[in-house]
């Protein structure tokens, strides 16, 4: 038997790099969503370079985190890519980025550009500490997260000192995973009101 696939259909502009948009997205796209990865010009995701692992000259990291996707390769600085962006975002029914607050709107594709081209796309944020508030500038990455969040100090020996997980957590589990329940439940909103809205993940 032949079933269709969750988000078949769906389509899912992804700007996100590293490891907590690219979970996020992932997990769309393995739901069957189309995934179009906008990668920055001169190299792309950063998370393309990362290892150990490599697979052939290729990030492990980076490919298991963007698989089932398709990319490109656009300048949103340029008056070309910014057109490009447009059409993309006409047709989109989510868009996702994980930069911190104020660069999106800086590249002219923030929340409010992408609702005046089309109020029904779902725009998900994710970064390190929401949009707004004392750390919504500082820079971030997992071990700072689970520190915060005092999920490191229950990570090691009893009484010992913290022990740094093999894997990422906040990014995956709090970011990412987070990012995916989030944009799920505005796209069944959207049935209701037949509008997009703007999630916010930190």
């Amino acid at each position: 038997m032949t079933t269709e696939a969750a988000l078949s259909g769906v389509v899912v502009l992804d700007l996100t790099q590293i490891m907590a948009g690219p979970f996020c997205t992932m997990a769309l796209a393995d739901m069957g969503a189309n995934v179009i990865k906008v990668e920055k010009p001169n190299g792309g995701d950063d998370n393309r370079r990362m290892g150990p692992p490599f697979i052939k000259d290729w990030s492990a990291g980076f490919l298991a985190l963007n698989r089932n996707k398709r990319s490109l390769v656009l300048d949103l600085r340029s008056e070309s890519g910014q057109a490009v962006f447009k059409r993309l975002v006409a047709d989109a029914d989510v868009v996702v980025e994980n930069f911190r607050p104020g660069v999106m709107g800086r590249l002219g594709a923030g929340y409010e550009k992408v609702r005046s081209i089309n109020p029904r796309a779902v725009y998900c944020s994710v970064s390190g500490y929401g949009q707004d508030g004392p750390y919504s500038q500082m820079a971030g990455h997992d071990i700072n997260y689970i520190s915060f969040a005092g999920a490191l100090g229950l990570i090691g020996p009893q009484n010992g000192r913290p022990a740094i997980p093999l894997n990422l957590i906040a990014d995956y589990a709090g970011g990412g995973l987070c990012g995916a329940v989030g944009i799920l439940a505005a796209l069944m909103a959207r049935e209701k009101t037949g509008k997009g809205q703007y999630v916010d993940i930190a």
